[in-house]
């Protein structure tokens, strides 16, 4: 038996062990094998900030001893992924964004899958023809992507729930996440740079060739750096490059510049720094194939993508689409000369691409009310007062 059939059989297995267990209807658990952030962490902090004291809260997450060292609620319990295994089986109400359980859901329970974003790159049953559909609902920004979900996770069209995604809500709270990140200059302008990955061991994947240098695409050399670097200190502008959590940092460049600085997945777990905060400050932003882009058009900014390896992304990765360029509303960016095109446009004041990111925003998102949170307990059946103040952990 290989592994692959191997894996189906003890899904079966314990899917049906699932099937009989009797489920506690106050217990609530999280997942995340990458990390306690994202949608599972928005619909979280949703969550403790209502009246939930009747319930226990599990988080199954990959960094849970960090995070039971941090303050937070006296039925709220942080354990490792193994230790989230039997609180599946035994809770009413499951949510999950990065990997999963890969068992089945009893008609007893409310499993939803929170996923990480609206999907550009191939996905699930686009790669690899396997079960995908281990969830009650699974989450999309609008209707454009529900049959794009639906392949993606090989569900039925109405397992595919239009709510939004849960981070966004972070981009319309006004926080100050510069200031965590102990970046709070005094900048004038902004602009969030964020290369989806690359390599990735983790993932075992290689996306495209361009490794060498500087790590990132356009600017492949210290050269284009530094030019960039000046451009930005004349208009006093910062540019924050965010890597991707699953990019491998040993193929990062990770020079410090006056005005361009680089930041991990760790950096902002450590500060407490939420991303999409982040992106609420942020006057504009670069970026490729990355799904965030299509999170940012709710705010109405500038976007430039960077597209130097497109035909070897297609090659390597693929699109859910047949030509991704239909869905960019911004200029794309091949060259360093462009970058700084871009850049200078945007410091400048100009910005001529207002009109196809209205098109593709009514396209692609659904709300933008900073309530998908909201949206995504009451998908799941979770009746709970409203909210009596805020309260992050």
């Amino acid at each position: 038996m290989n592994k692959k059939a191997l894996i189906e059989k003890m899904s079966g297995v314990l899917s049906a062990v699932n099937r009989v267990l009797p489920k506690d209807p106050k217990k609530i658990v999280f997942y995340s094998n990458m990390g306690f952030r994202d949608n599972v962490k928005a619909v979280y902090d949703e969550l403790i900030s209502r009246d939930c004291r009747g319930y226990r809260i599990i988080c199954a997450v990959s960094d849970w001893e960090d995070f039971r060292k941090r303050p937070h609620p006296d039925n709220v319990e942080f354990v490792s992924l193994t230790g989230g295994v039997r609180h599946f089986f035994t809770g009413k109400y499951f949510f999950y964004s990065f990997g999963k359980y890969p068992v089945k859901p009893s008609r007893k329970q409310m499993v939803v899958n929170l996923w990480h974003g609206s999907p550009l790159k191939t996905i699930g049953n686009y790669n690899d023809d396997k079960d995908e559909n281990f969830f009650t609902y699974v989450l999309a920004a609008s209707d454009f992507f529900v049959p794009i979900m639906q392949k993606a996770f090989g569900c039925r069209p109405e397992q595919v729930k239009v709510c939004g995604h849960p981070r966004n809500d972070a981009m319309f709270r006004g926080e100050n996440a510069l200031a965590k990140l102990g970046l709070d200059g005094g900048w004038d302008k902004l602009i969030l740079w964020m290369p989806t990955f690359r390599q990735s061991e983790f993932l075992g994947v290689s996306d495209a060739a361009k490794t060498e240098g500087t790590g990132l695409p356009i600017l492949t050399d210290k050269a284009d750096m530094e030019r960039v670097n000046g451009l930005l200190r004349e208009k006093n502008a910062l540019l924050l490059a965010k890597i991707h959590p699953a990019q491998d940092l040993d193929a990062i460049d990770r020079t410090a510049y006056s005005n361009i600085r680089i930041v991990t997945n760790g950096q902002m777990q450590e500060t407490a720094c939420s991303l999409y905060a982040l992106l609420g400050q942020a006057d504009g932003l670069i970026t490729d194939y990355s799904s965030v882009y299509f999170d940012y058009l709710l705010l109405d900014r500038p976007i430039g993508f960077t597209v130097d390896d497109l035909e070897e992304y297609m090659k390597n990765r693929g699109f859910v689409v047949d030509d991704p360029r239909t869905l960019m509303p911004g200029p794309l960016l091949r060259t360093p000369e462009d970058f700084r095109g871009f850049l200078t446009d945007l410091l400048e004041g100009r910005d001529p691409y207002g009109e196809e990111r209205l098109r593709v925003k009514k396209l692609t998102n659904q709300y933008d009310d900073g309530k998908d949170s909201a949206r995504a307990l009451a998908l799941a059946g979770l009746e709970l007062p409203a909210r009596e103040k805020e309260e992050t952990l």
